[in-house]
């Protein structure tokens, strides 16, 4: 398949992520710490879906499930009818679900930026021909072109994330899945990185599962999953999800900055909506008598 053809892929309806029931549990010695505690959800094809939660609630967990970096000790995982534990396709699994994580230092393997993202489809087989195709496409998707015989090494760190992303990109996944990834950037750089794929979503139809402490970076998704200590305790729209300000309180999260004035303001009295954005905030505030 071409890198144009790619780019006009239809995305097609349905689920393309299935966890049934599943747990997991981080051993060492006697000593055993939960992961994940009997999570089941989908994730449909061309979906963005965000999953929050404080520091060990169980998210960086369940997305190493979702593309067999680790097994379930109950429940299945599926992807594309693929179960996770099948050692057989485990090659054809990762190549369906592509992850970019935290730091994307830890992700360079080259010291040429087109030799890095060359680097997954050679280890896939694929022809050199396409490889330089799929190179090209990769970049363009992350409109990082211009820097393909640069080092990596002269990037800031949102274009670095970029180019990681543009890594996963060329081998062609079905889902791309970002744990944390803007964790280390400044606000610019983190912009960089929700517009590139919120794009690929919205553009290409790249399915998206986006782990993130931030807020702000849940608002465009179409689905948020909230976690507390292993297990989904919410699931909905931002709207919904935002607006159960309880539940976001137990899993031991902030509002968004609009959305948590919008609270204040109602609890004192005022006939506001509820607000996700800057926008709806300051639309609110210019209706009240």
């Amino acid at each position: 398949m071409s890198g144009t053809e790619r780019e006009s892929m239809p995305a097609a309806a349905g689920a393309i992520i299935r966890v049934d029931n599943v747990s997991y549990d981080y051993r060492s010695g006697e000593h055993v710490s939960r992961g994940v505690r009997n999570v089941s959800l989908t994730v449909d094809r061309g979906e963005f879906v965000v999953l929050l939660g404080h520091n060990g609630s169980g998210k960086s967990t369940l997305a190493k499930l979702l593309n067999g970096f680790v097994v379930p000790d109950e429940g299945t995982v599926t992807v594309e009818g693929i179960d996770t534990r099948d050692n057989d396709r485990i090659y054809e699994l990762r190549a369906k679900v592509g992850m970019v994580f935290q730091n994307a230092d830890n992700q360079m393997v080259a010291s040429v930026i087109e030799n890095d993202i060359a680097f997954g489809p050679e280890n896939l087989g694929v022809p050199r021909e396409e490889i330089e195709k799929r190179i090209t496409w990769a970049l363009d998707a992350v409109n990082m072109s211009e820097h393909r015989k640069r080092s990596p090494n002269k990037l800031s760190g949102g274009q670095k994330q970029r180019i990681a992303i543009a890594a996963i990109l060329a081998m062609y996944p079905e889902v791309l899945i970002l744990d944390e990834s803007t964790a280390m950037l400044d606000p610019k750089g983190r912009a960089e990185i929700m517009e590139t794929i919120l794009r690929l979503n919205k553009e290409k139809g790249l399915t998206v599962i986006l782990i993130t402490h931030y807020m702000d970076e849940a608002i465009g998704a179409d689905r948020i999953f909230v976690m507390n200590e292993g297990s989904v305790i919410l699931e909905g729209t931002p709207r919904e999800v935002f607006s159960s300000t309880d539940k976001i309180a137990e899993a031991k999260l902030e509002l968004p900055v609009a959305s948590k004035i919008s609270a204040e303001l109602r609890r004192a009295g005022l006939d506001i909506p509820f607000a996700l954005t800057d926008e709806e905030l300051a639309e609110g505030l210019c209706r009240l008598k």
